[in-house]
């Protein structure tokens, strides 16, 4: 890319992300939870089979929506992530940034998804307009991101995150850019007074942690595996809600579902 389009797509990623998520993904409560709630959606609003991973990472969400019977192709610009999820099985993979696949694959994919990534690139609307140009005329498309700025903490500046959303805005955001959302909730209930308390409350004080790989491993309970069968077992109902399609009031993250109504 050139250094103008370096600002323009400018992403705010950890370099050693994948490593630290790699090692800990498979056992984490938080990644099994939301693997599950988006293969939830994609089953209750009848997802085409033939699905984009945008910035998918180590894979380990393609390989839940692999093993529930949808063709997908994980799209990831950094070669750690590629290796990765190659080792986990994931049969259908390109390393490529998403400016680089739009231009060769326009409107030929009927559906896309894009996991906690967009909180990771400060122009929002230039990426879902791209997004839109990759879809066919009438394409899906399927998100989540951090929900509520209230929220906001040094953790989301480590992780590199521009910022965190309500549904509202993302809606409002969809609609500027060609989509029109047939589904919207919030998810992961539980969680937002314990990250409240843990992330947010400290900082009144003037206490900062840093996010260490220990520290994400503790708070996706990687290694407990008692305490995150039992916070799964909780939150467990978040899961039916959604196979329902019932719109949740409130919780740490925002998922959406989307369908192209123009071209861009």
């Amino acid at each position: 890319m050139t250094g103008d389009n370096r600002e323009k797509w400018l992403v705010s990623y950890p370099a050693d992300g994948n490593s630290v998520c790699f090692e800990m993904e498979d056992m984490s409560f938080w990644y099994q939870h939301r693997n599950e709630c988006l293969v939830a959606t994609m089953q209750a609003n009848d997802f085409p089979k033939e699905f984009l991973d945008i910035g998918g990472g180590n894979g380990i969400t393609a390989l839940a929506m692999q093993n529930a019977g949808y063709e997908v192709t994980l799209v990831e610009p950094y070669p750690s992530g590629i290796e990765n999820a190659k080792k986990r099985g994931i049969r259908s993979t390109i390393q490529s940034t998403l400016e680089e696949y739009v231009a060769h694959g326009i409107g030929m994919a009927p559906a896309a998804g894009f996991f906690d990534v967009m909180e990771h690139i400060e122009d929002d609307q230039a990426f879902l307009e791209n997004i839109n140009k990759l879809l066919t005329h009438d394409g899906r498309i399927m998100l989540t991101v951090p929900a509520f700025q209230s929220l906001w903490s040094e953790n989301d500046v480590q992780l590199g995150h521009f910022r965190r959303y309500t549904l509202g805005q993302l809606s409002t955001l969809l609609e500027k850019s060609g989509f029109r959302v047939t589904y919207a909730t919030y998810f992961f209930s539980l969680v937002w007074a314990p990250m409240w308390f843990a992330r947010v409350l400290p900082e009144k004080f003037g206490i900062k942690k840093n996010n260490t790989p220990d520290k994400k491993r503790n708070e996706h309970m990687a290694g407990r595996p008692a305490t995150a069968r039992l916070l799964m077992r909780l939150l467990g109902w978040e899961i039916n809600a959604i196979r329902n399609k019932t719109r949740i009031p409130f919780g740490t993250s925002c998922l959406i579902v989307a369908q192209k109504t123009r071209a861009l």
